[in-house]
């Protein structure tokens, strides 16, 4: 039987949504064409029907001829699948997309007799994915290219749909760590903040949450916590069906803001995969456009998109409008057009440099006149200009993402203005100013300091100011800023520097710590005063004080000397009433050089510790025998005193005997001479882990709190009730702790107005 003559045959052809031809298998003639393979072919019925099936597609034959003879062979058949074709429709060459099959139609005896050719044409359905996945590509290189930080989270597991490369350099994270997985697995060490119980919150309620200058704490692998600041907005996210499951999260990384407005804030954008289908790719594509304006539109920076070298703006979102003064009105105007006001500046050139080149234009703080109310304002912007190719691959549009950095700008320039006037007043006042940075490394001198050293501010920055230091001040210099930047108070020395002559010069130095609100040096501000003569009068204080002492040494030796041969003479003779009175004159008088004798020692004392000779002779004894000897001696010239006395036995110590004598004689007599009303005195020897406690305690007028930390201070003396006089230099304390302090010790006290006090002396062991 001959298929062509059957009607059923021919009415199924005909009525099939499918292109079919049937061949004979001997000549390939088409003897049955429907009309769905003519539309798809393009040619008319006369041109395929009862022809060579490769006469009227003979632009093909090349590529399928031998495919359809081994169906033939075979009898298996040959399919294909979305096949993109060059072919002549309707007599001009077309570029289409087909699928097709070679089925073998065998007769009663098995032999293949026929072919039917099987063609459903899917260009349209091709092509929609083409443009689909050219926008999805598009749009996702747009995202990348911002510098915002965008992530969309899922459900209340807040799980991370989708994430930017921005973003994810910010989190220090792959996408692969991050895509598809819960934001508190991601990153642990967020538990503890504030973001997933917000992220919640919006989930939950649909509010918009909207934060400035949040600080958000990384732990990084090694233990050490990264701090960051961001502002950031968190927006509500809902299904096709309206329900809400998911937030939109926005933010800006801010922490190093120190002159600067906010950098911009980094996006990211959903990635979408087109369907095979055409209607899942419609729809896809209506999703990416649909997020792809929310984004813009809702971005907390200034984003426009401008079309054609005609700069036709396109879209504009609500931030660039307030940037540019304008309205929506300007959407689909020419920028030039739009903004007439930019006319002779340079943007319109700069964009038309972008769209013919390709290339982008990135710029921080550049200025613009725009009109804003019908008045022009300068404005500075941190601005991208991005192109973004078209299909063909050619530039089809500009996107420009900007941020208004004015605020910023005109406060730096008002902080210039200011350093500048500062700088301008340094100059002016006579004492040396500098600054420097929180290392110490110095960042300004003023003129005073540049004559004195006669070099230039290149030679002195950094830490080449050393070079001007006397070497023995340095370290001793180093370390009191290290305390004063402990402390957070100035640090006072008294130091040398070298003039333009050589010549080392003594300064009062002050170096303060500035801080900030969280207690941190930001910088250094120093001011050194020439204080050279001030030290040689002090000097000259002391070398006139060193020949007073020695020069009164030799007649006070030598008057002691006849008084004691004649206390010595007048022992011999008796009975007399005036020699008894005269004994009593001269035992007076040498009680009175004795005293004379120990301050003319404290003051030779004095000149030695200013001269920088006081030389310690230190030997291996027992303290408490020495303690013992000095307590024995003040009891037989003070027999009207008690000198209560607590001995640890047996304590060794390294040090110089006589100055530790020297030490407790002193502490004995102060106790005894600022004890008018009390007669007694403790003093005790105690060994206190590696070191030996010595003290002396008396119960008479006491030291004032706001006194206690000048008692040690040269020439410091403490007045009695009303003022009440007591002699002496107020040299004895600072001797003490001269001695001790050369002894690797310290000395403390602890007083109370009226009820006494405790000095203690602490000296090492060894």
């Amino acid at each position: 039987m001959n298929l062509t003559d059957s009607p059923l045959l021919k009415t199924i052809v005909e009525s099939a949504p499918v292109g079919i031809c049937i061949l004979n298998a001997e000549d390939l003639i088409a003897e049955m064409v429907n009309g769905k393979f003519l539309e798809i072919a393009g040619k008319e019925k006369n041109a395929i029907l009862g022809k060579s099936f490769w006469e009227p597609f003979a632009e093909i034959s090349a590529y399928y001829q031998e495919a359809l003879s081994q169906v033939i062979v075979t009898g298996e058949s040959y399919c294909t699948n979305d096949v993109n074709l060059m072919v002549i429709r309707h007599g001009k060459k077309e570029q289409i997309n087909v699928a097709f099959v070679y089925a073998p139609v065998p007769d009663e005896n098995a032999v293949v007799s026929k072919v039917a050719v099987w063609m459903m044409e899917n260009t349209p359905q091709v092509r929609n994915r083409e443009k689909s996945d050219q926008a999805t590509d598009n749009l996702e290189k747009i995202l990348n290219m911002l510098p915002a930080s965008v992530v969309v989270i899922r459900g209340q597991e807040l799980i991370v749909e989708m994430i930017n490369d921005t973003n994810l350099c910010y989190w220090e994270k792959s996408r692969e760590e991050v895509v598809g997985k819960p934001f508190l697995q991601i990153l642990p060490d967020l538990a503890d903040q504030p973001f997933a119980g917000q992220l919640r919150r919006v989930i939950e309620t649909g509010e918009v949450i909207d934060v400035k200058e949040s600080q958000v704490l990384f732990t990084m692998n090694d233990g050490t916590i990264r701090e960051t600041y961001v502002d950031y907005t968190y927006q509500p996210l809902s299904d096709l069906e309206g329900n809400r499951n998911g937030v939109l999260v926005m933010s800006f990384e801010i922490t190093e803001r120190v002159f600067s407005r906010r950098l911009l804030e980094k996006y990211a954008q959903e990635l979408a995969s087109a369907n095979d289908q055409l209607s899942i790719s419609n729809n896809k594509l209506a999703k990416s456009e649909a997020r792809f304006k929310f984004l813009i539109q809702e971005a907390p920076v200034a984003i426009g998109v401008l079309h054609g070298r005609d700069l036709v703006v396109e879209t504009a979102n609500q931030k660039i409008l307030q940037v540019w003064g304008k309205t929506k009105q300007i959407v689909g105007l020419p920028l030039a057009v739009a903004l007439p006001e930019l006319e002779g500046q340079p943007f319109l050139g700069i964009l038309d440099k972008v769209y013919t080149s390709g290339k982008a234009f990135y710029a921080n703080e550049i200025s613009a006149m725009l009109e804003h109310g019908g008045e022009l304002k300068k404005i500075f912007f941190n601005v991208v200009y991005q192109p973004v190719a078209g299909l063909d691959g050619a530039v089809s549009d500009i996107l420009v993402v900007a941020v208004d950095v004015t605020e910023q700008v005109n406060s730096r320039k008002l902080v210039e203005k200011s350093e500048q006037h500062f700088r301008r007043l340094a100059d002016l006042v006579p004492a040396k100013i500098s600054n420097a940075l929180p290392n110490g490394e110095v960042t300004f001198f003023n003129k005073q300091w540049l004559d004195f050293g006669g070099m230039s501010f290149e030679d002195l920055r950094d830490f080449g100011y050393h070079q001007m230091m006397h070497s023995d001040e340095i370290a001793a210099f180093q370390a009191g800023l290290a305390e004063a930047s402990r402390n957070g108070v100035p640090h006072i020395s008294e130091m040398r520097f070298k003039n333009i002559d050589g010549d080392y010069i003594w300064h009062l130095n002050v170096a303060s710590p500035i801080l900030d609100d969280q207690g941190k040096i930001t910088m250094w501000v120093c001011s050194t005063t020439n204080i050279q003569s001030l030290k040689e009068e002090e000097q000259r204080k002391s070398d006139f004080v060193s020949m007073l002492s020695h020069e009164l040494k030799t007649p006070v030796t030598s008057i002691k000397g006849h008084v004691q041969l004649l206390l010595r003479l007048l022992a011999r003779e008796t009975g007399s009433e005036f020699l008894g009175k005269l004994n009593s004159s001269l035992s007076r008088i040498d009680a009175l050089l004795l005293q004379l004798t120990g301050l003319i020692g404290d003051m030779l004392d004095l000149s030695r510790i200013d001269a920088g000779r006081m030389d310690l002779k230190k030997d291996r004894f027992f303290i408490d025998g020495l303690v013992t000897e000095v307590v024995e001696d003040f009891r037989l010239s003070h027999q009207q005193h008690f000198f209560h006395l607590t001995i640890d036995n047996n304590i060794e110590i390294t040090a110089d005997r006589d100055r530790i004598s020297q030490v407790l004689i002193n502490l004995i007599a102060n106790a005894i001479k600022y004890s008018p009303s009390s007669k007694v005195v403790d003093i005790s020897v105690a060994l206190a882990e590696d070191e030996v406690l010595l003290s002396v305690k008396d119960y008479g007028i006491g030291i004032e709190e706001k006194d206690q930390k000048k008692v040690f201070d040269r020439f410091f003396r403490v007045e009695g009730h009303n003022e009440k006089y007591y002699s002496g230099f107020g040299i004895g304390l600072f001797l003490v702790h001269n001695i001790v302090s050369r002894h690797g010790g310290r000395i403390s006290v602890e007083s109370q107005r009226n009820k006494g006090s405790l000095f203690t002396v602490h000296l090492p062991v060894l």
